[in-house]
């Protein structure tokens, strides 16, 4: 039926007017299609994504098969968002239907802001995480949100039920992630709330380099919070980690979760050396501080999946990550990376943004509905706005396809949401850091554990090729070292005791020495040194040598069971020898000489008083001859003669007498026996003298300097128990000592013994064995600080419980005990002296207690005499005094003549004739005559009668 006139030339009028409209849009299939691209300090990798991406899509048969990308690249040099627009607007003259950037977020929101005012589609691949517009915004961010990471970690703390935690980043982008953990569980209402304590590591800052790391896990450690998760880029999250492990947070009960979107094991000083193996990474001189933990770290990063098709997204691959193998799995349609090594994710994203936004130009071409762009002017007033611009936007926020990153989609948004995380944990043995996945979460299913986090995977086990790698430090008799035609060789008890354990086992070794000469402690900075250090940073398997167990260093290695018992000895010099030309007067004590020599002249007036007093002494009778020998000068003679066992010129007659001069001859033995005893020994034996016998007597005196090897084990003690009774003393005198108390190793300390008046401290068995070797040495005291020796070996290890097993054998048998007795008990090359300590001056000479009994014996003696004395006037007082009466009538005759002959005496004397020629005394009693001798002239007679002679 045909439509009336006046109905047809409208509709005509209207077609034609579409029709017009449509012609002005230019509807069109381009042949040509401009891109421009952007890039802030480009990597190589961005480039070389870049170029190659152009390349696939024009070399694409299903993509844009009748049209060409042709794409601008303008590079800007730092942050600066004036080149940036400038070089933006330049392309904008040339008719580009997209710009593609990768800058920094200051640069992007500068873009953005362009972009939006001239309808162009911006698909950014930022390097943090930045802000956007919400609402018709024309910028696409091909980069899924970083904010993921947080809601990922958070399912990670409520799972292990962690009820505080240390959380650190490093700039505003890692805040934000900060700000989303926070606001997360504040949300949830029926957990418990979370203790959180943040710290900024900014590298901006002065403070921001190792030091400044250090500082903030001062204060980490100090809060006793053992729960640490890290919102950090790559190169920090790394140097965080290092300076953990180093400070000893990052083992025990320290437990680690590193979120970053991708692991970088090769930054800053790291060495490379990695090698990919089903996910795995075998290290050689990489992350070994990572070496002895239980799991030390976490790692939570964004999944990639490598697809092998298409065959351009495998080519593209092996650019960014040449250590794909595809053979791993033929049938595999993606493969993953080693979970440790880097991937360049913005350059995966660079390559993913082009072919994002030519996928949706293709659509827009097949639907008949792209609109070609016009010139831009940038200076224009009023912007002209594209309708091809905003179609080309709502193609985008609807698109879902696949790149190198997987599968990509917007949801109606301008961000890709597609975002999965693998839960990593990252350990290492046996110099290697290995990883595997464990868990994963993304958005929609949330967090999947196959394993609980922080727990030991790594099974480590002993075969017949196992080589140990085993460090040492020279220190005889454990571990000698000497030099032959054929290089080092290495000797002594450790030694031995290593081969026996390594038959035992089956295994074989490498030795090699320690490099800083140490045992092994802490430093300033919280790193170990010495054999803890190379074993705890995972460069040898085991450190044998004489090392003491202690708390300190059981936090970052494990010990098998002691294979000898320790204990701390002190070191002294010698005293010197001395001579004495008076060594005769040594056997007895100066006080035992003075109560000698009192003694004599006490017992000679004794004599004297006694031989006055005793009716029956020499000086009592006047006919005596020897009425003056015990004078006071001949009673002093007398003791001194008796003492030195001479006798004297004649002896007491009275009792009392005798009785006090046997006394005195019995303590005269006394004393001569003893002395002459030990004289003998004082005679045969060097004696010397020290005035420090303990670590008491060391300790109360300033003269002599003592101390020990710095940052040692021995160093610690004294330092933890600085506050502890004797030990507070000492340490006060080490650390305020204007003379340097410490050591840099013991030769140093075995040097400065011999050379200066030094103490020394250090193992009680070396110290015997060095005091053998060295004769001018001598150790004082008893061992304190009893520990053990024990073979340093990673924590978690297995073979640590087979050595210890094997030490107990060798203990058991008596091996060990026979290789201790080889090395230690050697026979001494010294002679022998006895070293007299001051605190026992009693077992080198006598004293008056040893010898007081022959003084008592001897005041006995005094004190029994005068009783005899006393005694001997009670008995013959009446008749003394009858003999006076009776003498004073006798008749004394003063003979001048001769005695007559014997034989004309009666009774002994006759008749007395020629009386004036006798010279002696006759008393006639009853006819009785008593003869006794006449003094000297002048010569008298007295008689009792009237006739004379």
């Amino acid at each position: 039926m045909d439509l009336p006139q006046w109905i047809a030339l409208p509709c005509l009028l209207l077609l034609h007017i579409l029709e017009g409209v449509v012609t002005t849009e230019r509807r069109v299939s381009p042949s040509v299609i401009k891109v421009g691209v952007i890039l802030e300090q480009p990597s190589p990798d961005e480039d070389e994504m870049v170029r190659l991406s152009f390349q696939h899509l024009n070399q694409n048969e299903n993509i844009l098969p009748s049209s060409r990308l042709d794409y601008t690249v303008a590079r800007i040099a730092s942050t600066d968002p004036f080149a940036a627009v400038k070089a933006a607007c330049s392309m904008l003259n040339t008719s580009i239907t997209a710009i593609v950037s990768s800058t920094s977020c200051e640069t992007s929101l500068a873009l953005q802001s362009l972009t939006n005012s001239f309808d162009v589609p911006h698909m950014i691949v930022p390097g943090e995480e930045c802000p956007s517009e919400k609402h018709n915004s024309f910028t696409v961010n091909v980069r899924p949100s970083l904010l993921f990471l947080s809601e990922a970690a958070l399912d990670l703390v409520w799972k292990l039920g962690w009820e505080g935690v240390c959380i650190f980043y490093d700039s505003e982008s890692a805040y934000k992630n900060v700000q989303q953990f926070l606001h997360l569980a504040a949300q949830s209402e029926e957990r418990k709330p979370l203790e959180v304590t943040l710290y900024r590591v900014d590298a901006s800052e002065p403070s921001g380099g190792a030091l400044g790391i250090i500082n903030i896990l001062h204060k980490a450690k100090d809060s006793d919070v053992k729960h640490m998760i890290a919102f950090c880029d790559r190169t920090q999250s790394m140097k965080l980690i290092r300076q953990a492990a180093r400070f000893g947070m990052a083992v025990g009960k320290y437990q680690w979760i590193i979120t970053t979107q991708d692991w970088d094991m090769l930054v800053d000083d790291e060495p490379e050396g990695f090698t990919t193996t089903s996910g795995d990474i075998s290290e050689e001189d990489g992350m070994r501080f990572l070496n002895g933990s239980e799991g030390i770290i976490t790692l939570m990063k964004q999944q990639v999946k490598v697809q092998t098709q298409p065959p351009d997204f495998y080519g593209a691959w092996q650019i960014l990550y040449p250590d794909i193998d595809r053979e791993e799995d033929a049938n595999a349609t993606y493969l993953s990376p080693g979970y440790l090594n880097t991937v360049q994710f913005k350059a995966a994203y660079m390559y993913d943004a082009v072919r994002v936004l030519a996928v949706a130009l293709d659509e827009q071409v097949e639907r008949d509905k792209y609109i070609e762009p016009e010139n831009q002017h940038c200076y224009d007033n009023k912007p002209k706005s594209w309708k091809g611009g905003t179609r080309l936007r709502k193609m985008l926020h609807r698109m879902e396809t696949t790149g190198l990153m997987g599968r990509i989609r917007f949801n109606h948004s301008g961000v890709n949401d597609e975002m999965a995380v693998d839960v990593i944990t990252v350990e290492s043995s046996r110099n290697q850091t290995k990883a595997w996945k464990i868990g994963t979460w993304d958005p929609e299913n949330r967090l999947n554990l196959v394993k609980t986090p922080f727990t030991r995977s790594f099974e480590a086990f002993i075969t017949n090729n196992t080589t140990f790698r085993i460090v040492t430090v020279v220190e005889a008799p454990f571990v000698n070292r000497d030099e032959t035609v054929n290089g080092h060789k290495y000797s002594g008890f450790c030694i031995d005791m290593l081969e026996l354990i390594a038959d035992e086992m089956n295994a074989k070794y490498e030795l090699y020495l320690v490099p800083d000469g140490n045992y092994g402690g802490k430093n300033e900075d919280g790193t170990w040194n010495g054999l803890i250090g190379e074993v705890y940073y995972g460069r040898a398997d085991l450190a044998v040598a004489g090392m003491v167990i202690n708390s300190d260093r059981e936090e970052v290695v494990d010990f098998t069971k002691p294979y000898m018992n320790y204990g701390v000895g002190i070191l002294m010099q010698k005293p010197q020898k001395k001579t004495n030309v008076f060594a005769f007067l040594e056997p007895l004590h100066i006080q035992v000489w003075g109560c000698v020599l009192a003694s004599l002249f006490v017992v000679g007036v004794l004599i004297y008083i006694v031989d006055r007093l005793s009716p029956y002494s020499s000086f009592r009778r006047e006919n005596s001859p020897n009425q003056d020998a015990f004078d006071l000068k001949n009673s002093m003679w007398f003791a001194f003669a008796s003492c030195m066992q001479q006798g004297g010129d004649t002896s007491p007659l009275s009792i009392s007498g005798r009785v006090l001069s046997a006394f005195w001859w019995f303590f005269a033995l006394i004393i001569t026996a003893t002395y002459t005893a030990n004289l003998a020994a004082f005679l045969t034996v060097t004696r010397m003298e020290n005035p420090i016998n303990s670590l008491e007597d060391l300790a109360m005196q300033k003269s002599v300097v003592y101390g020990t090897i710095v940052n040692s084990s021995l160093h610690r003690f004294f330092e933890k128990r600085k506050h502890q009774g004797i030990y507070e003393r000492m340490w006060n005198f080490m650390s305020t000592s204007k003379i340097n108390p410490w050591v840099p190793n013991a030769e140093a300390g075995y040097k400065r013994v011999q050379t200066e008046d030094y103490a020394f401290f250090w193992d009680a068995p070396i110290l015997d064995y060095i005091k053998q070797k060295e004769c001018n040495v001598m150790t004082v005291g008893k061992p304190f600080n009893l520990k053990g020796y024990g073979i340093a070996t990673p924590r978690g290890l297995p073979w640590r419980d087979e050595i210890s097993m094997v030490i107990l054998r060798l203990q058991e048998k008596g091996i060990l005990e026979e290789l201790r007795k080889k090395w230690f008990d050697r026979e001494s090359s010294c002679a022998e002296d006895t070293v007299i300590m001051s605190s026992n001056r009693g077992a080198a000479d006598i004293n008056l207690d040893q010898i007081a009994g022959a003084f008592y014996v001897l005041i006995i003696g005094a004190v029994l005499s005068f009783v005899v004395v006393i005694i001997e006037h009670i008995w013959h007082k009446p008749s003394f005094y009858k003999k006076r009466e009776k003498e004073a009538g006798r008749t004394t005759l003063d003979w001048s003549d001769k005695l007559p002959p014997r034989e004309t005496r009666n009774n002994g004397l006759s008749n007395i004739e020629n009386c004036s020629s006798n010279k002696h005394l006759v008393i006639q009693e009853n006819d009785s005559f008593a003869l006794t001798p006449l003094r000297p002239n002048p010569w008298s007679t007295t008689t009792t009668t009237e006739n004379s002679c």
